[in-house]
């Protein structure tokens, strides 16, 4: 097999000749400094080091360290959403950071050198002190079929199909109800999910809108002829965090947030003949009967340290109807503070528990955060190396 055809089996839930491995996409990719320190170690030159995420800064890993771990995907991005590693952000009253096409602005304290900021979170919530509907329903929302942020992307799409064999995935195309904690504020929006749900609601329409209009455009841009050149597409929608579910799914989930996420992805699904990949961190055992039946193909990033997400007990209850994709070594504990030897023994376990029969696809869990030793990203990589093979 090639590894568009791998990736395909697995999602497919048909074994393949070995577990697909992925590394640099949605929530499977690498903070810009561990990049950096991987790079030394492995004696590879990166001469244009760039994110592929500002606001996660995540770096945008270069083809020579894809090879050096076999990754059999490769992640669809138009060139003008790259920013360069040198990139200033802009400066808001006491914050540092970046506006976003919502008018969030995600920032980190403006007293901070830029080498100290990690990451950047949403401190400006355009929606936070709105009351009514119509309030909402007549916020200044972003245009979903301006084509200007997808410069480049029909090229490199072309690139990528009619040049190489892997399997072509592209980032977010939809962010739902979770965008909607990022222009409330995140206790804004759980109260009101409690108290208000009507502006939850209107600003999901809102926001769906968008999307809609923004996966549209995406997908026509990479049409050539009767195929669309990209065989999976992100959906991210954090509804868990460690503990389990952050809402109710019987009385908050069901009733309010699945009918406009089953829209959208009906919507995607009849647009091409594509496989969604649903990002939710946490604890999400509750939730993947629900991401079946909405149509979701795979659920990322697996992250087993979570309560109830023991590798061996999810693949056994939900292997034949969700394709997990992550999952490899626990990221906040094995991954940044084992030994090399402990994360080849953890990557071996958790990959034995979840590729029977296919319906695997191997990355980090969530992306590999700064503190992360070379030493132990290149023993997790070998070790799924060692133990893809059925």
């Amino acid at each position: 097999m090639n590894s568009r055809e791998r990736v395909l089996a697995a999602l497919n839930h048909k074994q393949p000749d070995m577990v697909p491995l992925d590394f640099g996409g949605n929530q499977s990719g690498i903070h810009i400094v561990a990049y950096r320190r991987l790079l030394e170690y492995l004696g590879i030159e990166d001469y244009n080091i760039r994110y592929s995420d500002f606001l996660q800064q995540i770096a945008d890993p270069c083809e020579e360290v894809l090879e050096r771990f076999h990754i059999d995907i490769r992640w669809l991005r138009a060139p003008s959403s790259f920013r360069p590693a040198s990139y200033t952000p802009e400066v808001e009253g006491r914050f540092q950071g970046i506006w976003d096409q919502f008018g969030v602005f995600w920032g980190n304290s403006a007293e901070k050198d830029l080498d100290e900021v990690l990451y950047y979170d949403p401190v400006i919530h355009p929606l936070s002190d709105m009351k009514r509907e119509q309030e909402i329903r007549e916020y200044d929302w972003p245009d979903g079929t301006d084509k200007t942020p997808l410069k480049g992307l029909r090229e490199r799409a072309k690139e990528l199909r009619e040049t190489t064999e892997f399997a072509i995935a592209a980032p977010p195309l939809g962010c739902i109800y979770e965008y909607t904690t990022f222009v409330f504020g995140f206790s804004k929006a759980m109260r009101h999910l409690q108290k208000a749900p009507e502006l939850i609601i209107a600003a999901m329409e809102e926001l769906e809108r968008y999307w809609t209009d923004y996966v549209t455009t995406f997908l026509e841009e990479v049409r050539f002829g009767d195929e669309h050149y990209v065989d999976i597409v992100s959906n991210n929608g954090d509804l868990s965090e460690q503990a389990g579910p952050i809402m109710s799914p019987k009385r908050i989930y069901e009733p309010l947030i699945k009918p406009i996420e089953r829209r959208f992805s009906e919507k995607v699904h009849e647009l091409a003949d594509v496989k969604i990949n649903y990002h939710s961190c946490g604890s999400v055992p509750d939730f993947i009967p629900h991401f079946a039946e909405i149509g979701y193909d795979a659920v990322n990033p697996v992250q087993v340290g979570a309560f109830d997400m023991e590798p061996c007990s999810l693949k056994k209850r939900f292997g034949k109807i969700i394709t997990f994709w992550g999952g490899l070594c626990n990221t906040q504990t094995t991954l940044p503070f084992g030994t090399p030897e402990e994360v080849r023994k953890e990557v071996k376990i958790n990959m034995t528990c979840l590729k029977p029969g296919g319906g695997y696809i191997a990355s980090n869990i969530h992306n590999i955060t700064a503190e992360v030793p070379p030493e132990n990203i290149v023993a997790m990589f070998e070790s799924a190396l060692q133990n893809r093979h059925y």
